[in-house]
């Protein structure tokens, strides 16, 4: 996952679960309990019961193991169930939040809710055109990140509710700072999901705070058909050019595994990844010489990072002029659509439409199947 465009601060809040609990969630919700309809998502639930609903977030961090956190959403004229006290509650719809990455502001804005944004970590990095002109008139303010995030400022602007965004367990501390504020948080753990149906799933989750569930489905299934059916055509052709990613940073060179969303995505656009064999869902570290082995069986190199021509790949290192991409001019970064101040907006909009993204990959690897796409998130570096 790139972190650089997305400014990152974790606050987590911690409820056990206990087998009472459980009774007394069945005992309340009975036979009125349903799924929230989740197809692709793993690190998520959605339990509708009566008048609420229980939305568990499931290992929010990576190499996190049996760890669950609950909340408990209740309409805001509604009275509480016997066990909202065994759970973080949140009242709905939420007027005002907090968010503390891009990606929130691509789902926030799915809903047409924008408006509700009162801050943000790391504003410089937004692309969204309707908040930067709120930035701009100081409607929205940063509220800093990680050990700078500005505890004040969020407290001030009194929201009814921070995103998060969980990397690890021992970021507790921020957590509990939120918590002596009185502030309610959320952890969004999209980043997690390895499938970018399974990415794009979560506006299910942000929509249940504003009470848009409906609205949610609606643009997930339209979203969804349309990626299916390029699935399809991406099917026709039978060739799989080989994919390889990224550049080396201080002498070693990040590479998705071979379960990760990047690689799904390569799949599923009609390529072959040249890790795929690798079962890992997180990017792995290699040495440079390693790499240059394998990338030498590339045909198409993806995701260059800032780079915006060949000379500034040849100043990494030399020895990219002998490969074959290089040679052929087929590299393409996913940086065509960048602010002033460099924030990307692949990392945002491009959360939500998973089915762009994956025209853009097809256009690339087989450009005759999608004679009339124009490149949305990537450009061709010369």
């Amino acid at each position: 996952m790139k972190l650089k465009y997305t400014v990152v601060v974790v606050f987590l809040i911690l409820f056990s679960c206990s087998g009472n609990r459980d009774e007394s969630i069945k005992g309340h919700a009975e036979s009125k309990k349903i799924s929230g309809g989740l197809k692709y998502a793993k690190g998520l639930r959605i339990e509708i019961a009566d008048n609420y609903k229980i939305i568990t977030v499931l290992n929010p961090w990576q190499g996190a193991s049996n760890v669950e956190y609950k909340y408990l959403l209740i309409d805001k004229n509604e009275e509480l169930p016997e066990l909202a006290d065994e759970y973080r509650v949140i009242r709905t719809p939420v007027e005002k939040v907090v968010c503390l990455s891009t990606t929130h502001v691509a789902f926030i804005d799915v809903l047409n809710k924008t408006g509700t944004i009162a801050g943000i970590s790391g504003t410089d990095y937004v692309n969204n055109q309707k908040l930067r002109e709120r930035i701009a008139n100081k409607l929205v303010f940063d509220v800093g990140y990680d050990n700078s995030l500005n505890y004040e400022l969020i407290a001030s602007l009194n929201p009814d509710l921070v995103i998060t965004y969980g990397i690890g367990g021992e970021i507790a501390g921020y957590n509990q700072r939120l918590k002596d504020l009185g502030i309610n948080s959320v952890i969004n753990a999209e980043y997690l999901e390895d499938d970018p149906l399974g990415k794009l799933e979560w506006i299910k989750f942000i929509a249940a705070f504003y009470g848009m569930d409906n609205f949610a489905n609606e643009y997930f299934e339209s979203i969804e058909k349309e990626y299916n059916e390029l699935l399809d055509i991406a099917k026709e052709n039978k060739s799989k050019p080989k994919i390889l990613f990224g550049l080396p940073w201080k002498d070693v060179w990040y590479v998705p595994g071979g379960m990760s969303y990047l690689a799904k995505m390569v799949n599923d656009a009609g390529g072959e990844y040249l890790w795929k064999s690798n079962d890992s869902r997180k990017s792995l570290p290699f040495n440079i010489e390693s790499v240059f082995v394998k990338a030498s069986e590339a045909e198409i190199w993806l995701n260059t990072g800032t780079v915006n021509n060949k000379q500034d790949i040849i100043k990494t290192d030399e020895r990219f002029k002998s490969f074959k991409p290089f040679n052929e001019s087929k590299i393409f970064n996913n940086n065509l659509r960048l602010n002033q101040y460099g924030g990307n907006d692949y990392w945002e909009t491009g959360l939500v439409q998973p089915n762009i993204v994956l025209k853009d990959m097809i256009k690339i690897f087989h450009p005759d199947l999608l004679p009339d796409h124009q490149l949305v998130y990537y450009k061709q570096i010369d």
